[in-house]
């Protein structure tokens, strides 16, 4: 055999080779074997998606001007807090069932199982957290219902915004930091 042909042989070889192992990078032969991206899930911007067994969209950029006419966002102190009506105020259990599991979710480490403010993530709670000064739900006991919503969702003093939270859910726990006050009577 001459030279050139052993090289071209080999060559082709290698070509043929890295052919073959770069099919991976086409198309693969089984779905369950690293799927490729088109077939993995993808959400579109504004897209509603499923989550938590709900039917649900994006929350629109901060500062956005509502088309549909949703609650607005007042300031902490604002009487207008007053005005905002609880939609959901008797629709009894069901709703403080609803407030209980959000309220869990997001509010138990800081404000307690009870609402006392001593969840493991306050200064009075049994661990002796970061955070000092955690209100008892108590301590809103005179505000109106507005005013307890306004709270979580543009929060106020040490606590944080809850804008995540659904507007109708955010009632929901406003119904069921008044179960809490009322000490776990309807």
């Amino acid at each position: 055999m001459s030279r050139p042909s052993v090289r071209s042989r080999v060559t082709a070889a290698l070509c043929a080779l890295a052919l073959t192992g770069m099919t991976g990078c086409w198309e693969q032969w089984s779905e369950t074997w690293f799927p490729q991206m088109k077939w993995q899930k993808a959400v579109q911007a504004f897209e509603r998606v499923e989550w938590d067994g709900r039917v649900e969209g994006f929350l629109p950029p901060e500062g956005t001007v509502p088309v549909t006419g949703s609650t607005p966002s007042y300031g902490r102190y604002d009487p207008a807090n007053d005005t905002l009506v609880n939609p959901f105020k008797n629709d009894g259990f069901k709703s403080v069932q609803r407030g209980q599991e959000v309220y869990e979710a997001n509010c138990e480490a800081c404000h307690g199982a009870t609402g006392m403010g001593d969840g493991p993530v306050s200064a009075a709670g049994e661990i002796a957290g970061p955070f000092a000064g955690v209100f008892p739900l108590s301590a809103a006991l005179p505000r109106s219902d507005g005013y307890i919503y306004q709270i979580i969702r543009n929060g106020g003093g040490r606590m944080p915004s809850y804008r995540r939270i659904l507007e109708e859910d955010r009632w929901h726990l406003v119904n069921y930091v008044r179960y809490l006050q009322r000490g776990g009577r309807p």
